[in-house]
Formats: C-alpha cells, structure tokens, sequence
C-alpha cells in the first residue's frame, strides 16, 4: 500500500517572463480558454470542466514551476497530510494557493521538482468560444531525473503510482488510473520537464493541429508517429518560451492491475517512434 492514493495529473504551472505572450499561445494555438487570473498576475487556462489545467507563473526564468496530482476530495487530502505526517515525509500546506482549487499541500521529490497535491478542482462551463482543435485533458507529464528505478520507488511506495513499462535504466512510464502513464522518467544527466501532453479525440485531431500551427507561422518539432510503449499517436511542438508540448491520442488502457505485466524494452530496439525515425536532437 502506499501512502497517498492519487487519482490523476491535474495541471502544470509555467514560469513564465511573458505571460501576455504565453496566455495568447495556449488559448490561440493550444486551444486552451482563459479562465481567470489572480492578484499576483497568475493565469489560468482550461481545456474542459476543470478550473485550469496550465498555469502560468510571472517569472523572471521560464520552465516548471510545479505540477499538481489530484487525490480526489478534501477529505483524500486531509488523509493524505495525515499519512504523510505518520511516514515522516515532510510537505508544506496551501492555504491560500491557485485559485479554483482550494488547500493543496506541495512536497519535492528525490529529484527535487515540487509536487503539488490537490483535493478536486473547480467545475467551470467547458465552453470558452471555437478552437481549431480543443484538448479534452491533460494527459501526463514527463520529466527528466538523474536516477528512473530511484524515482519509481518514490512515486510508487508515496504516491501510489504503478509501473506500466520501462526502457533499460533509462525511461519508465508510470500511471495512476487506467491511462497507460501519467508520468514519465527519462535519465539524461539534467533535472528538468521534458515535455507535457494533451490528449485529443482521435488521430485526425493531430492533423488538425498540425494545420493549425502551420496556417499560424508554427511547425511541428516531431511527429506524427507512434510511440512504442503507451502505443499513443504524438506530434509535439515548442511554445514561445520553448517549453516541450505534445499531442496525443489513442493512448494504452490498463485495467487489471493484478495482472498486468510491465514490458521491458531495449534501448536498441524501436521504441520511441514505431513508425519512423527518433526524434530530432532537440527533442532530447
């Protein structure tokens, strides 16, 4: 059993040095809707119900600035704070934190990114005017470590997450619900986000978007193909401030966790994109 039984990823928070410029990218070519913006100039964006799934950060630096998982209600939170209290892992309580989500409780991990817990978000209207393509969720998050078996241990014995597949000592895919991952762990030698995605409806979504950012001056960065594990069809592009964006769809389902076999890949055989080539050098 682990000690915080989370429910799914919630949202990213950015930093950002230009937040105007930011909020005009994720509602114009993100397909996000603005939902609101606080006395300290943060701005929160939806892709559906939920209150915000992005939150950009006034910043003098750019980057993660957190991200948050859900455990479901206050109470779930109230029991986590509790559980965490009794395990001896230290965390800090928000009282007065993001707008639309109430008290949270922010801890770090062995890699040091802060890790934000929330008991549900603010219901809003999930119509915020047309998109060329709207997201329907965030999907998950992949964020670069310096050890992926060091960092599964954490995020499954704390936080409840299961191993889904892994490459070698260098990538694992963890997940919280039925979604094949809802973090990801790639070894590279730096401690930073890799990349942040947003599921859609189908395949023909992707080529939506593609048309999207080419009829606005943007291109793809990789894409489209399919990854091998998670099985999810991706194409991903960069933002104004070079943060890593993906879009994906037909993602893996597991079900049964008590028999559910985690697959093991070698770095020497196709896994990053069964369909062509790995990405460019700047997708590393």
């Amino acid at each position: 059993m682990s000690i915080v039984d989370v429910k799914h990823v919630s949202h990213v928070a950015l930093k950002t040095r230009n937040v105007e410029g930011q909020a005009a990218f994720y509602a114009d070519i993100v397909g996000l809707g603005e939902t609101q913006r606080d006395t300290a100039g943060r701005v929160y964006l939806r892709c559906n119900a939920n209150h915000h799934a992005v939150v950009l950060v006034p910043s003098t630096e750019n980057g993660l600035d957190h991200y948050a998982l859900d455990v479901g209600d206050a109470a779930a939170l109230e029991s986590a704070a509790n559980a965490l209290t009794r395990a001896g892992i230290s965390y800090e309580t928000e009282t007065a934190g993001e707008l639309g989500q109430g008290p949270s409780l922010r801890l770090r991990d062995p890699d040091g990114y802060i890790v934000e817990l929330i008991g549900g978000i603010e219901q809003v209207s999930p119509n915020y005017g047309p998109r060329a393509v709207q997201p329907r969720k965030l999907g998950h998050v992949t964020l670069l470590v310096d050890d992926c078996k060091r960092t599964a241990e954490f995020y499954s014995e704390v936080l409840g997450f299961r191993v889904s597949d892994w490459v070698d000592d260098i990538f694992l895919w963890m997940r919280c619900n039925p979604d094949h991952h809802g973090l990801a762990f790639a070894k590279t030698g730096f401690v930073k986000m890799h990349h942040f995605a947003f599921e859609v409806v189908d395949f023909s979504y992707l080529a939506r978007q593609a048309d999207h950012l080419m009829n606005n001056g943007y291109v793809l960065l990789y894409g489209p193909g399919r990854h091998g594990p998670g099985q999810n069809q991706f194409e991903y592009f960069r933002d104004l401030e070079k943060n890593l964006v993906e879009f994906m769809c037909d993602i893996q389902q597991i079900w049964d966790d008590a028999t559910y076999v985690p697959r093991v890949w070698s770095a020497n055989e196709r896994w990053v994109n069964m369909w062509g080539p790995d990405g460019p050098a700047d997708f590393v």
